[in-house]
């Protein structure tokens, strides 16, 4: 109770510091301090206070670095584990999706808050009735056989590195963009820049680290998310609580409602359509003619440059025709892919824009089947993908029993359930703020931010003229969906430091997930294979060094491939779920509530989930496809997040038929002995 007392007591000390830090920046702006220096402020003000509890807390106990000495009281527990949940995805992509995806996007917010509740039901509380340390502790004691579970813990550490490094990649690639636009570096330099601000948690203090400071970055978040809503709707709504009735001629909701009707008949809209129909037309032309249509724009780049250089031209004329030659696809091959992503680009922008408060029935309010399968395809993978996340899963291992588990599970899905019903309300405001203050204004009146977000990097935030009437239309903006929360504040006109806040909360989520998936990364490859596989004899300081090296090794890894820049957010995240639910979350439940699943259909059911989901995540990928001259597909009509609703009943399938092939032999009863008492918390 004292120890409970004295967090409580550190944590509110903790927000009220963050809210006077809030007030002051409010007041350095007042005061006409710079935008860049209120962007150091909040990044580095945040940073700093995560490193100083990363400090706090650094350990060398292999019980504290690894499990936190499994003292972590419920509710903390609970609001660590949302801060690991609620990614850059979660905090950034959520609101970014559904302003562009509206109904079918809600299908993220049901899967994954739906998996909590199946964590707390089917995993949490029976996984910490044993004093383990990862993932492969369980599924190697659970699936033990001959090998005592050698092979088991192999695969999922395969499985649970896979995982784990898709997924740090996203968070870093929101790291890299926020510190990018806040601290005004390049980004690759803003990537390696916020690792920094990882590797303090995790690398010092391991699990013990990641804890407080996730409780910290929770609340960073949370009062980010709400203080930036609150200000945003007051500035919006304009005063008037007609503006939050739906159904009143004055709402949110009807004034979004008739503005897409609006566009939906406006010829300047359908006219800008159309440009982006026979561009993506003109890029399927040069793709039907390859390698001629590649030679021929070569040579052409190829001459203008020698033509530059020898009549005479300027400097920077040169140096433009350089950078037109230079970033021309280097062979036929390169520019299948690059043209193939350009066609789609523009066959997404010829799309209408989608129903905001649409749902899956057509124009006859019939079920729309397609639309329907989706949402719940997608549904279905993010909750099971959810059950199986390695670095969630960690999390039940800290807490004192399997009580005080399932309660952290519950205060978990309260603490998530505050954002995730925030962020339907910020894709609503972000709808109103860009039609009032962004949809017919003059391209001479356009401000800054779209220059300040094209220089992170390009195409974030683009504005094209494209029908040349020099008037904006909705079909002619290309913002990004990973920015659309943090850019809206400036395109509404309101003060700099509500950017520089909601900032400081996409870097907390961000932060907050890429330390627990790291530790994840580390703990498996120190724990399960160097220890449990490689070298037994090992002692606890040598495990934690290695698991100190493993995750430095993992995070430099990953910050090279985010300075590639890879793509979306969601999409990254969303792979990393469907890889779980095909991988991981058949051979856990069953491991529970099966006592006939044996060590067979357990290899089998990660070894076909995995390379199942694999092959449809590769197949479904344009950018992955074009590499080998091909085009990418949809599997049932499906993108590759909702591929589950394939691979999860193929990877049970490969269970039960491999487990009853082996003759149904109980190889754990131990196990499942202690699983079937209830509220029991011995060890195996």
């Amino acid at each position: 109770m004292s120890f409970t007392l004295s967090l409580t007591r550190f944590f509110s000390v903790l927000t009220f510091g963050f809210l006077v830090c809030i007030a002051g920046a409010a007041i350095m702006e007042d005061y006409g301090i710079g935008r860049q220096w209120i962007g150091y402020f909040f990044i580095f003000v945040t940073l700093g206070a995560y490193a100083v509890i990363g400090l706090l807390s650094r350990t060398s106990d292999m019980q504290e670095y690894f499990v936190a000495s499994r003292t972590v009281p419920a509710v903390y527990n609970g609001m660590a584990t949302a801060a690991d949940w609620m990614s850059a995805a979660s905090f950034l992509g959520v609101a970014g999706t559904l302003f562009y995806s509206g109904f079918e996007a809600l299908a993220l917010l049901v899967g994954w808050t739906g998996g909590f509740v199946l964590i707390a039901l089917l995993i949490a509380p029976y996984l910490r009735k044993f004093a383990f340390f990862s993932v492969g502790d369980f599924l190697a004691a659970r699936y033990a056989g001959a090998d005592k579970g050698r092979a088991v813990r192999l695969i999922c550490v395969l499985v649970t590195v896979s995982i784990s490094f898709v997924y740090v990649i996203a968070q870093i690639y929101a790291v890299g963009l926020i510190t990018s636009r806040f601290a005004g570096v390049e980004f690759g330099i803003g990537v390696f820049f916020g690792l920094a601000g990882i590797l303090v948690c995790s690398f010092l203090g391991g699990m013990r680290a990641v804890t407080w400071t996730a409780v910290a970055q929770y609340i960073v978040m949370i009062v980010a998310m709400m203080v930036s809503v609150v200000a945003l709707i007051g500035f919006t709504g304009q005063g008037s609580s007609e503006r939050f009735v739906d159904g009143g001629p004055t709402s949110f909701p009807e004034y979004v409602r008739a503005q897409e009707r609006k566009f939906f008949a406006d010829p300047a809209e359908a006219e800008v359509r159309s440009v982006y129909l026979r561009e993506a037309d003109r890029y399927q032309l040069l793709i039907d003619t390859l390698p001629s249509s590649w030679a021929e724009g070569y040579e052409a780049r190829r001459k203008n440059l020698e033509l530059a250089r020898y009549d005479g031209s300027t400097f920077q004329e040169i140096k433009a025709a350089e950078r037109v030659l230079s970033s021309y696809p280097k062979d036929p091959q390169d520019a299948k892919r690059q043209w193939s992503q350009e066609k789609q680009r523009y066959l997404d922008k010829v799309k209408a824009s989608v129903p905001h408060f649409g749902s899956v029935q057509d124009d006859s309010g019939l079920s729309n089947t397609g639309a329907l399968m989706s949402f719940l395809a997608v549904a279905f993978t993010l909750m099971c993908g959810t059950v199986a996340l390695p670095h969630i899963i960690m999390r039940f291992y800290t807490t004192p029993n399997a009580s005080q588990t399932r309660w952290s599970v519950v205060f978990a899905l309260g603490c998530i359930l505050v954002i995730y019903l925030a962020s339907p309300w910020l894709s609503v405001i972000a709808k109103v703020v860009v039609y009032e203050n962004l949809v017919g204004l003059s391209y001479n009146e356009i401000p800054n931010w779209i220059a300040a977000w094209s220089r992170v990097t390009p195409g974030l935030a683009t504005l094209q003229d494209v029908n040349q009437d020099g008037v904006v239309q909705f079909a002619e903006i290309g913002l990004s969906p990973d920015i659309l929360v943090l850019i809206t504040p400036e395109i509404a006109g309101m003060p700099f430091f509500l950017s520089g806040l909601i900032a400081a909360g996409g870097l907390a989520a961000a932060l907050s997930t890429a330390d627990g998936l790291l530790l994840a990364i580390a703990g498996s490859l120190s724990h399960d294979l160097y220890y449990r596989v490689l070298d037994p004899e090992a002692t606890a300081q040598r495990r934690v060094t290695m698991s100190k090296i493993a995750l430095l090794s993992a995070a430099l890894m990953a910050a090279w491939i985010t300075s590639l820049q890879p793509g979306n957010i969601v999409v990254l995240v969303g792979s990393a779920f469907a890889l779980a639910a095909s991988s991981l979350f058949v051979p856990l439940v069953a491991g529970i509530f099966w006592s006939g699943a044996t060590r067979r259909g357990a290899l089998w059911a990660m070894g076909i989930g995995f390379v199942s989901s694999s092959l449809c995540l590769a197949l479904t990928n344009s950018s992955f496809m074009a590499m080998f001259n091909l085009d990418a597909v949809l599997i049932g009509g499906l993108s590759g997040v909702a591929s589950g609703v394939f691979t999860i009943p193929l990877s049970a399938l490969a269970m039960v038929v491999a487990s009853l092939l082996g003759g149904r032999k109980n190889e754990a009863p131990a196990v499942m002995r202690v699983l079937r008492v209830p509220e029991t918390d011995g060890n195996v």
